[in-house]
């Protein structure tokens, strides 16, 4: 289990949002590692984990959409049955709480990355199996 910062931002839930988040990135140079989107009536909130968290920042300040900093746990495991279930057996019998997941799978390599929101990533790194 890795921390990795995650960048969440606010934007008004319109056609083009997504693709100018995008293009801000792009022209910062960052590269979207791992995406989530939630929406609300008016709003949209969007998880990000990206290549260079420091340029995604200024380059999103200096577009007036200043994002939120917070550490997550991105975890490799298997894609397999059950591997997601092993984690959040783990991160449970430790007291952590998981507050949100999202991730994806690279079927050509068997494996999946998962980002876990959780209430305390330091200990949650150091759960026992």
């Amino acid at each position: 289990m890795e921390k990795a910062t995650q960048l969440s931002v606010t934007m008004q839930n319109i056609p083009g949002q997504l693709e100018r988040l995008c293009r801000i990135l792009a022209q910062a140079g960052v590269n979207v590692r791992a995406i989530s989107v939630s929406d609300a009536t008016d709003l949209s909130t969007i998880r990000l984990l990206v290549s260079d968290p420091s340029a995604a920042q200024e380059a999103l300040r200096e577009a007036g959409l200043p994002p939120l900093a917070r550490d997550v746990l991105a975890v490799e495991l298997d894609d397999k049955p059950g591997a997601l279930g092993e984690v959040a057996s783990r991160l449970g019998r430790s007291g952590i709480n998981i507050q949100y997941v999202y991730g994806s799978g690279d079927s050509s390599r068997g494996k999946a990355i998962l980002i876990f929101g959780v209430d305390d990533v330091d200990r949650a790194r150091q759960s026992p199996t």
